[in-house]
């Protein structure tokens, strides 16, 4: 393997740790409307896979509307993406998000993506909990 694809191997495998932090489990949520005219994004407040990764919208927070009260929000959690917004529309051209178990109780959660070029899989995890924080990607293939 000569140096370019290495430092591409590197690269991809850090994305994927870093993809593997991804609350994607607010897909779909919407943006707390106080943030909407100030992020000029009122016509499309929903928030998509690239949000989750986006620094654009770190600590932003994402809101369900309250089914008692049609003007009330429900705060259901906060976005924090770490990739730049031209890396997190890389990496979502070369991935495709299969699976997504959010963090359970004992902070344990996992994250299936396929790359779309090739039949390989990864699958990235995370324990939020542990005393050291673990992120590990590793391919499987398709039978």
């Amino acid at each position: 393997m000569n140096n370019k694809r290495q430092i591409e191997k590197l690269r991809d495998n850090a994305e994927l740790s870093w993809a593997a932090y991804g609350y994607f489990d607010l897909i779909g949520k919407r943006f707390n409307k106080k943030i909407l005219k100030d992020i000029d994004r009122e016509s499309t407040p929903i928030i998509t896979q690239a949000d989750i990764l986006d620094i654009t919208y770190n600590k932003y927070i994402a809101v369900e509307l309250n089914p008692h009260k049609q003007d009330d929000e429900i705060k259901i959690g906060t976005l924090k993406g770490d990739m730049t917004p031209t890396q997190a529309k890389r990496f979502l051209e070369c991935y495709e998000l299969l699976i997504h178990q959010p963090n359970t109780k004992s902070g344990f959660s996992v994250t299936l993506l396929e790359k779309t070029n090739m039949l390989e899989s990864q699958w990235a995890y995370h324990n939020k909990k542990a005393s050291i924080l673990m992120s590990l990607s590793t391919p499987f293939y398709r039978v």
